[in-house]
């Protein structure tokens, strides 16, 4: 392998290093305790190799929500996409919706954690939230879809599908934090509940 070749390898390696341990200290430790320094411990290096590879504190941390955000929000919907698409019935594509984003949670509650913890304290240069209401909106609209498919085939009554979906994400998202600190957390005996309420709730 040409040297400059092996020096970017190295360098690729190292940059990933950072940013998982830079998640494994938000999940850990929370927003306030993953300083540069916790970091750069939790990586085995130095903190001056963090300044190579990031511009500071914020660019790492915008960073890892991009990587973290790839992980929960692309590999997730395909996950869920697939567990919906499996089902023929309006009230199975609403089931396996519910099951399928609170098992995805409970098998990434690393990433879940840290996403937790970057969402409400990332901010733009102006102060402002990174991530707002609006960035919610595909998946709102998507879930919304769901309960319009299951009032048009008759199975579902008539209802306002943008609300229903609203509240559903509540109970869906509101379960984050609760899979992610408490490792005893039932998620199977919550999906039966939440699935048992929604179903009861719109049927026709």
């Amino acid at each position: 392998m040409p040297r400059e070749r092996a020096a970017t390898v190295t360098q690729e390696v190292r940059r990933s290093r950072i940013i998982e341990a830079a998640i494994d200290c938000l999940a850990r430790d929370g927003w306030h305790g993953t300083t540069l320094g916790a970091i750069a411990r939790e990586a085995g290096i130095s903190r001056s190799l963090i300044s190579y590879h990031f511009a500071g504190r914020d660019d790492l941390h915008r960073t890892v929500l991009e990587e973290v955000a790839t992980t929960v929000f692309g590999t997730g919907s395909a996950e869920v996409e697939r567990a919906i698409d499996a089902e023929s019935t309006a009230r199975g594509k609403l089931q396996a919706y519910i099951a399928a984003n609170l098992r995805f949670m409970g098998t990434h509650r690393r990433e879940m954690a840290a996403l937790t913890e970057l969402l409400p304290n990332l901010r733009r240069a102006d102060g402002t939230h990174r991530y707002a209401d609006a960035d919610e909106e595909p998946v709102i609209a998507g879930t919304a879809a769901l309960f319009e498919h299951g009032v048009a085939t008759g199975e579902f009554r008539t209802l306002d599908a943008r609300m229903t979906a609203y509240s559903l994400r509540r109970c869906i998202d509101g379960a984050a934090r609760k899979i992610v600190a408490d490792p005893a957390f039932d998620i199977d005996r919550y999906i039966h509940e939440l699935t048992r309420l929604f179903l009861e709730g719109v049927r026709a």
